[in-house]
């Protein structure tokens, strides 16, 4: 009792579950995600956990639902504590959204360790002031338990409604449809190797095309990187920052959830997510180099500067235009 086990090719995946109970509702479950295809419009329901944060009526940044009551997002998005509404359930930023559903906030909890100049800890746990049913359009992401892997190579999904042109000069076209698209992982070792060494903890994950084209970008801050393991999707990182937007060589970086399953777990003390862990199938491919110091310095003072909020999005430029 207390867990739920299932393989697929060589990856297992181990749900935990609090205090050896059932988790009533199993996170990570998408009825209406039928087909995925990188670059375009979203289908309604297919990402059910994914959240359009509000700032004073405007969307900001994305987040998860991660549990009927908690939200996982970025910690950059957070330099103004009050004023924000969670709405779930959303398709389109404008129109009628006869699905969705928006909450008011009852605190939120930035990860005490974030640092705003290297980016290292971008996560936070928004707190919703009331409980919300699940449906086909509202579920839970699980998310990824400590000792996950996450390979080069690895096929992941992100979600967002953010700017679709790179440096974030174009929004999305009305209605402001969720975007989706595909992305593989790059390495820690290879992500070092581009943006210098230094630059990707092991707090971080990299996704991305080497040639550039499809990446998250402004307006995208604080949502879902997901993978699929069998019928359970699990949120492997969380939209954080990058080099422009899908720029070749400079894939996006992301908060890695796997590193943080002690501290989500302290934050919220009861109905906890539901945590998987995610093993990689086949070995991994990462590689390693080094930089000149010049090289390294100067990467650092680019990139510190640009996380993915707009106060960041999906960047499809090749298949949208």
């Amino acid at each position: 009792c207390g867990s739920v086990l299932s393989t697929h090719s060589s990856v297992i995946t181990h749900v935990v579950t609090q205090n050896s109970s059932v988790f009533q509702t199993l996170c990570g479950q998408a009825p209406l995600n039928t087909k995925i295809v990188g670059g375009q419009n979203a289908a309604p329901g297919s990402w059910p956990w994914q959240v359009s944060m509000r700032y004073q009526g405007s969307h900001v940044c994305g987040g998860s639902l991660i549990n009927n009551q908690w939200i996982l997002s970025a910690a950059h998005c957070f330099a103004l504590i009050s004023g924000w509404t969670m709405v779930l359930g959303l398709q389109t930023q404008q129109g009628t959204n006869p699905n969705s559903v928006s909450v008011s906030v009852s605190s939120i909890t930035v990860n005490p360790n974030y640092n705003g100049n290297t980016n290292d800890n971008d996560l936070a746990l928004v707190q919703l002031s009331s409980t919300v049913s699940f449906s086909d359009y509202i579920q839970p992401i699980c998310l990824a338990a400590s000792g996950s892997t996450f390979y080069n190579g690895t096929e992941t999904w992100v979600t967002g409604w953010g700017n679709i042109q790179s440096g974030g000069e174009l929004s999305l076209p009305s209605p402001g449809t969720l975007q989706e698209v595909q992305v593989p992982v790059v390495g820690n070792g290879k992500c070092n190797c581009l943006y210098g060494p230094g630059s990707i903890t092991d707090n971080m994950l990299c996704a991305g095309l080497l040639a550039g084209g499809k990446d998250s970008c402004q307006g995208d801050s604080g949502g879902p990187l997901v993978v699929k393991q069998g019928s359970v999707w699990v949120q492997a990182g969380i939209v954080s920052f990058g080099n422009g937007c899908a720029e070749p060589n400079y894939p996006g970086v992301y908060t890695r959830v796997s590193q943080y399953q002690s501290w989500i777990s302290s934050v919220i003390t009861s109905n906890l997510p539901g945590f998987v862990t995610y093993f990689s199938s086949g070995t991994n491919s990462d590689v390693t180099c080094t930089a000149t110091a010049a090289v390294i310095s100067s990467m650092n003072v680019l990139f510190s500067s640009i996380p993915l909020f707009l106060f960041p999005s999906l960047l499809l430029i090749d298949t949208l235009f």
